[in-house]
Formats: structure tokens, C-alpha cells, sequence
């Protein structure tokens, strides 16, 4: 995230303007409410998943909100969060035909080793 913290002062404002609290947000989120404090203040980086469920429950994406996807903590991989976008998204047959594609992976994994 920036070092200005505009991402936790966007997140702020437009929790604001939808009439909630943090600890409103965290409910809908599912997540603790020091969890959106420490968003807003820029002092907490969270993972993916913790930042896709206080999106959700702003009825936002992540590549709406000015987040740099590249800095979100947990795995800074693009191609991971490029990933979750495109299964956050999927439908239910989309899912299934990945679920299918990662067994496959897995059962690949498990006959010719780590390597």
C-alpha cells in the first residue's frame, strides 16, 4: 500500500458515505474490527482474502478501490492476485473446472515429487 496512505482514507470516505461504522464493516466483512481501524490508519497490510472480504462487503473490487494488487501482504505475486480476481469472479462451472485442473496438479505433485 502507499506510504500516504490514500488507500485507507479512500476506504474511510466510502465507508462513510455508506452509512456504516468500522465495526458494522468488520461484521459484514467477517472480520475483527481492529481489522478495518488498523486498514484505515495504514498501520495493518492484510492478506488477499482479508482485503477481498471488506471489499465484498463494500460491494467493491479490488482494481476500483486504487490498490496497488501488487502490494497486497500474504503473497505478492501478481499472478496470484490476478488468480483470486478470476475465481472471485468465476461461476460455478468455471470453479468446478479449476477445482478439477488443481486435483489433477496435486495428484501430479504427489507422483513425480516437490520438484
Amino acid at each position: 500500500m502507499a506510504n500516504d496512505n490514500s488507500f485507507g482514507k479512500k476506504l474511510k470516505q466510502i465507508r462513510k458515505a455508506k452509512g456504516l461504522t468500522q465495526e458494522q464493516l468488520a461484521e459484514l466483512a467477517g472480520v475483527h474490527e481492529k481489522h478495518i481501524s488498523k486498514l484505515e490508519l495504514g498501520t495493518y497490510k492484510p492478506s488477499y482474502d482479508t482485503l477481498n472480504k471488506v471489499l465484498s462487503a463494500l460491494d467493491l473490487e479490488i482494481d476500483k478501490i486504487g490498490l496497488n494488487s501488487k502490494k497486497v501482504s500474504g503473497n505478492n505475486n501478481s499472478f496470484y492476485v490476478k488468480s483470486m480476481q478470476i475465481l472471485n469472479a468465476a461461476t460455478n462451472e468455471e470453479l468446478e473446472f479449476y477445482y478439477g485442473l488443481l486435483k489433477q496438479a496435486q495428484k501430479a505433485k504427489r507422483i513425480f515429487g516437490n520438484n
